[in-house]
């Protein structure tokens, strides 16, 4: 019997794209940083820096709210499901 792979959840795929979607934009960000820099265009870098970190705010939001469901889904009566299992990581 072959075990049934796992189907993702919506909230790990949303979590995932904006992932994804956050760190190919920073590079693109960052090429472009470095192509103003090399055609000594450097009045550019401004607007440039604060889509990264537009986009590093809107990732730290998606990942908050995503760790909080995951932290709210792994609790059942009153404890966690690694203290449950016996495999709590406190202690690292």
């Amino acid at each position: 019997m072959k075990p049934t792979p796992k189907k993702w959840t919506g909230s790990k795929l949303i979590a995932l794209g904006v992932l994804a979607v956050d760190g190919s934009c920073t590079y693109i960000v960052l090429y472009l940083c470095w192509l103003s820099i090399r055609m000594q265009f450097t009045g550019s870098l401004p607007y440039l820096t604060t889509l990264i970190g537009a986009l590093q705010a809107a990732t730290a939001v998606v990942l908050t709210a995503y760790f909080g469901k995951a932290k709210a889904e792994n609790v059942k009566g009153g404890i966690t499901y690694d203290a449950a299992l016996g495999t709590d990581n406190n202690d690292l």
